[in-house]
C-alpha cells in the first residue's frame, strides 16, 4: 500500500510553475496553428452563449425564458455547455478589455488553462505517493506527448475533459481517506459531465476500484470498512452540476438529456484510415487505441510505464495489509490502472462509434505518465546504472535523458501534431507507408496562409476542402489571410483548390484534374516529405496564371 503524503507549499509552487510555464509556451506557439474544424463550431456556439450572458445581466427574466435559451443554445446542443461558456467569457473579456493579441487566442485560452492545471494536478498526485522527482517526470512526460501538445492549444474539450476526469479521480481517491473530500467528488464529476461524455464511465471505474478495496478489507478481517458515500454524492451532485451549467436543459430537462445520450450512443461515424484500410462503419479493429498509443507516444515513456506497472505489481495483487503509518488503504495502483485502461478499452469495443483518433482516449495519458514516473524510480533504484556505465550518474540526468525523445518529437511535431508519428512507426513517412491517418479537421490550411497571400496579392478565392468557413473566417479576423481572399463556394469558381490528403478526399484530386485540365499541383505542403495538402491553380480564370510563388 502507499501512504498518501501531505503536500507541502513547495509542491504546489512546483506544480503551479509547471502549469504557468506550459500555458506560456502554448500561448507563444498558437499563432502557428490554423483553426480546426471542431473549433470553428464551438467558437460559433460560444459567441451565441456570449450574447445570452450579456442578456442575462441586462434582463435576467427574459434571458432564462425558453425562447432566449433555445435561441442561444440550440446550436451545437449535442455537447454540454461548460467549456463553451468558458470560451464565451474569455471572448467577452477580449471584446471589452482587449486581453489577447488575436481573437482565436481568446477562445483557446480557457483550454490552455486546463492543460496547465492538468500538469499541476498530475504533479501533485504523483508527489502524494512517490518521490517528487518521479512526479515531476510524470507531469513533463505528459506535457511532452505530441498529440497532447497539439490538443492543448485548442478551443475544444479533449484536454479539459482529461483534466476534469483526472480531478474527479483524485477527489475520489482523497475522499476514501478523508470524508471532507466527498462533496468535491460530486462537484468534480459534475464539471466532468458538463465538459464531455467521456465522464460517463467514471462511476464504473470507481466502483470496481472500491469493490477491490472492500474485498481486501474483508480478507484482512477489518471491522471498519471504507464508506461508499462518494457514489450517491456523485450520482446526485454530478447531474445537478451538469443541469445547472447547461441552460439548454432548464426546459424539457429529461427529454433533452435523453436526446443528448442517444446522440452519443448512436454517434455518426467518421472515416478513419488504419493500416491501409479506410473504415466508414464500425467495428474498428480492437488494436486501434493501443497501436495508435504505441505510434504516437514516446517509446521511452511507454517502456517506463510498463516498468512501473511491473514494479508495482505486488501492490496490484496483494490483499489489504496494515503497515506502519498506512491509514489510507487507497489502492492507488489499481485506480490508476483502471483510469488508464478504461478509455482505451471503451474505444476498442466493436460497438463503439468511429471517432477521430487519440483525443478520444487522451484521458488515459495522465495515468500512463504517472506509471512512467514509478518506472523511472524503478530504473533509478534497481537498474544500477552506475555499475553498467562505470560512473555515477545523478538521477536527474537520467530523468532528463528519458524526457528527451518526447521533447524532441513534440518540438518537431508542431504545427503538424495530428500528422506526427514516432520512430517505431517509421516516423511520418513510415506511417504514410503503413496507411495511417495523416490528419483531420482541416487545420493544416493554417500552414499555407503566407503562401496563399503571396500567390493572390490582388485577392481571389480558394476552395478550402476540409477547412470550414468558420475556421477560414477566423484566419481573416486574426490577420493571417487578407480579407480580399475569400472562400469559394465551388471548385469551378475558385482561383485555388486545396486538397487535404485523407482517403475520403481522393475524389477531390480527380475533380480538380478534370476541372482544371492538369494533374500537376502548383504547390504541395509537406511534413517530413509526406504530402498533407496539394494546391491546384485554376489557370482558366483570368489573372491567376502568372502571379506569386511556385
Amino acid at each position: 500500500m502507499i501512504d498518501a503524503r501531505a503536500l507541502k507549499r513547495r509542491d504546489h509552487l512546483i506544480g503551479a510553475g509547471l502549469g504557468v510555464a506550459y500555458v506560456m509556451i502554448l500561448v507563444g506557439t498558437t499563432a502557428d496553428l490554423g483553426m480546426s474544424r471542431d473549433e470553428s463550431f464551438y467558437v460559433h456556439a460560444a459567441k451565441n452563449y456570449a450574447g445570452w450572458v450579456s442578456q442575462l445581466f441586462m434582463d435576467p427574466a427574459l434571458a432564462i425564458g425558453r425562447e432566449s435559451i433555445d435561441r442561444a443554445f440550440a446550436y451545437n446542443w449535442e455537447h454540454p455547455a461548460w467549456m463553451k461558456l468558458s470560451f464565451a467569457w474569455s471572448w467577452l473579456a477580449q471584446k471589452h478589455l482587449g486581453l489577447f493579441p488575436n481573437e482565436s487566442l481568446a477562445f483557446r485560452f480557457p483550454g490552455m488553462l486546463t492543460a496547465g492545471l492538468l500538469l499541476w494536478l498530475t504533479y501533485a498526485w504523483g508527489a502524494s505517493v512517490m518521490r517528487r522527482q518521479a512526479a515531476l517526470f510524470a507531469a513533463l512526460a505528459f506535457a511532452l506527448m505530441p498529440r497532447v501538445f497539439y490538443h492543448s492549444h485548442l478551443a475544444c474539450f479533449d484536454i479539459p475533459i482529461a483534466f476534469f476526469v483526472t480531478l474527479t479521480a483524485y477527489t475520489y481517491w482523497r475522499a476514501l481517506a478523508d470524508r471532507r473530500w466527498v462533496p468535491l467528488v460530486g462537484l468534480a464529476f459534475g464539471l466532468a459531465l458538463a465538459t464531455k461524455h467521456n465522464s460517463w464511465i467514471l462511476p464504473g471505474i470507481f466502483l470496481v476500484h472500491f469493490l477491490w478495496i472492500r474485498r481486501d478489507e474483508a480478507r484482512a478481517g477489518r471491522l471498519e470498512r471504507s464508506s461508499i458515500i462518494w457514489l450517491p454524492t456523485m450520482l446526485v451532485i454530478g447531474p445537478l452540476v451538469l443541469i445547472g451549467t447547461w441552460p439548454w436543459l432548464w426546459h424539457d430537462t429529461w427529454g433533452r438529456l435523453l436526446a443528448y445520450a442517444r446522440f452519443h450512443l448512436r454517434h455518426v461515424h467518421y472515416t478513419y484510415e488504419y493500416l491501409g484500410v479506410s473504415y466508414f462503419q464500425p467495428p474498428l479493429p480492437p488494436s486501434v487505441p493501443f497501436v495508435m498509443t504505441l505510434f504516437t507516444v514516446s517509446l521511452t515513456v511507454l517502456a517506463l510505464a510498463l516498468l512501473g506497472l511491473y514494479y508495482r505489481r505486488a501492490e496490484l495483487r496483494l490483499p489489504w495489509r496494515t503497515k506502519l503509518g498506512d491509514t489510507t488503504g487507497l489502492r492507488t495502483e489499481v485506480l490508476w490502472l483502471g483510469c488508464m485502461l478504461a478509455p482505451l478499452l471503451a474505444i476498442a469495443l466493436p460497438t463503439s462509434p468511429i471517432f477521430g483518433g487519440t483525443k478520444h482516449w487522451i484521458t488515459a495519458y495522465p495515468f500512463l505518465a504517472l506509471f512512467a514516473g514509478w518506472g523511472l524510480l524503478a530504473a533509478i533504484e534497481r537498474a544500477e546504472l552506475d555499475v553498467w556505465i562505470g560512473l555515477r550518474w545523478p538521477s536527474w540526468a537520467f530523468a532528463v535523458l528519458c524526457l528527451l525523445p518526447g521533447a524532441a518529437a513534440t518540438a518537431h511535431s508542431h504545427p503538424f501534431g495530428l500528422s506526427h508519428y514516432m520512430p517505431i512507426a517509421g516516423g511520418v513517412p513510415g506511417a504514410a507507408d503503413l496507411g495511417m491517418n495523416r490528419q483531420f479537421w482541416g487545420f493544416t490550411t493554417g500552414s499555407l496562409t503566407e503562401w496563399i497571400s503571396a500567390k493572390l496579392p490582388a485577392g481571389g478565392s480558394v476552395w478550402i476542402c476540409d477547412t470550414t468557413n468558420g475556421a477560414w473566417a477566423m484566419m481573416h479576423r486574426d490577420g493571417l489571410i487578407p480579407p480580399n481572399i475569400r472562400a469559394a463556394r465551388s471548385m469551378s469558381t475558385a482561383d485555388l483548390v486545396l486538397v487535404h490528403h485523407e482517403p475520403h478526399f481522393n475524389e477531390v484530386d480527380y475533380q480538380a484534374w478534370v476541372a482544371y485540365g492538369t494533374v500537376q499541383p502548383v504547390f504541395v505542403l509537406r511534413y517530413d516529405g509526406v504530402p498533407l495538402i496539394s494546391v491546384y491553380e485554376n489557370s482558366l480564370r483570368p489573372g491567376t496564371g502568372s502571379k506569386g510563388l511556385d
